[in-house]
């Protein structure tokens, strides 16, 4: 969302974080290590969790415990961005991250250490983006980077060094619909999708596998007003927004051939109040929406054959104070909630049989400043 959007809400959010957090890190000055940072010891596969902390101008690295889904700090942690950082990626392969500075228009960017369990500054970074840049995505196969530029109502397309993870700006930029938010690709790379925060739609694009460019590949549906993150289900026949200006979700089916979005029956979908993110789980069995004005998480079974959703049994889910954020780890085993009010992230088992939410021992985990958006690994090197 623009800064201004979010000024709007900034003293009633200093006011909870200021009063809720017994510890929270500076805004300025150089990163220190979250004390934490030891506390869990970690086996099988390496997989990461990545906080970009709107507030505190910084992002939060951790390492998850495959078996236990506990998140501690990795060295040096947190590491300093740009201004007012509101959108993080990693690549397919794990080993880089990038953040988008909404405040200094540029896109910082990270070398994922795993054997020093540390993040390294990219040689070039910060690389400069679009005026109040927005979101970022990566393709499936690593080479290009797309960023949302909401002042500019464009996306700009980036190439990705595979060798020193460098972004080249294209100069390539293809118009979206009015103050773009989200950008997401389907999972095989071939179709964009844009929301269109003040449109209150959505665009489609196809995309050039060769040189990264864009082209609308349909016109852009009509959503709930103003959608904000866009979700694909994992075999990409479902595209799901979450509505920040009311309280649902909107559903509707991908066409294969095109990328067109076609709403399905039921949809829009009740969710929280003011509904910020969705993600779908990689079984593609549920859906998860963090609702912001509500404090909580709704949880949906997911209907694969017709894309429909069904509320799970106890939702929503109690998080912390307006949750901006929500991920689902790799292995289906844990939800991630990034809590912009109170500087921490809630941790949750998901019961396999239904759906529903059981909160981690020790969960929140610590944040910095307004939490803003999360990105979740592994790595495959």
């Amino acid at each position: 969302m623009k800064l201004s959007l979010f000024l709007k809400f900034s003293t009633k959010i200093a006011i909870i974080s200021l009063f809720s957090m017994p510890s929270v890190h500076a805004v300025s000055g150089p990163p220190t290590a979250l004390s934490d940072a030891s506390a869990v010891s970690f086996s099988g596969a390496s997989k990461y969790v990545f906080s970009a902390n709107q507030s505190a101008h910084n992002l939060t690295a951790y390492k998850m415990d495959s078996k236990t889904g506990a998140l501690a700090a990795m060295l040096g942690s947190p590491y300093v961005t740009g201004k007012f950082p509101v959108s993080v990626v990693t690549s397919p392969a794990g080993d880089y991250v990038y953040v988008v500075n909404q405040g200094s228009s540029t896109i910082s960017a990270f070398y994922v250490d795993s054997d020093l369990n540390k993040l390294v500054s990219v040689v070039g970074s910060p690389f400069a983006a679009g005026t109040h840049p927005d979101a970022i995505t990566i393709t499936p196969n690593g080479r290009f980077a797309y960023v949302a530029s909401e002042d500019d109502n464009e996306v700009m397309v980036y190439a990705i060094d595979g060798k020193s993870g460098t972004l080249i700006d294209t100069g390539k930029r293809v118009a979206t619909g009015t103050h773009p938010i989200a950008v997401v690709l389907s999972p095989k790379g071939q179709f964009a999708y844009v929301s269109n925060y003040n449109d209150n739609t959505v665009s489609a694009y196809q995309v050039n596998e060769h040189d990264g460019s864009l082209t609308a590949s349909a016109a852009p549906v009509a959503t709930g007003e103003h959608p904000i993150y866009v979700a694909l289900s994992p075999d990409g026949a479902f595209a799901y927004t979450a509505n920040y200006g009311g309280t649902t979700v909107s559903a509707f089916r991908v066409d294969s051939k095109s990328g067109a979005l076609t709403e399905i029956a039921g949809s829009p979908f009740f969710s929280g109040a003011k509904p910020y993110s969705v993600t779908v789980d990689p079984s593609e069995h549920y859906l998860y929406a963090a609702n912001w004005g509500s404090h909580d998480v709704s949880a949906f079974a997911l209907n694969q054959h017709n894309g429909s959703l069904a509320p799970v049994a106890g939702s929503p889910f109690h998080s912390d104070w307006f949750p901006y954020a929500v991920v689902v780890e790799p292995d289906d085993q844990f939800v991630y909630v990034a809590n912009n009010g109170n500087a921490n992230i809630s941790a949750f088992a998901i019961d396999e049989h239904s759906g529903a939410l059981k909160r981690l021992p020790n969960s929140p985990f610590q944040s910095g400043n307004g939490p803003y958006s999360l990105a979740i690994s592994e790595l495959l090197r």
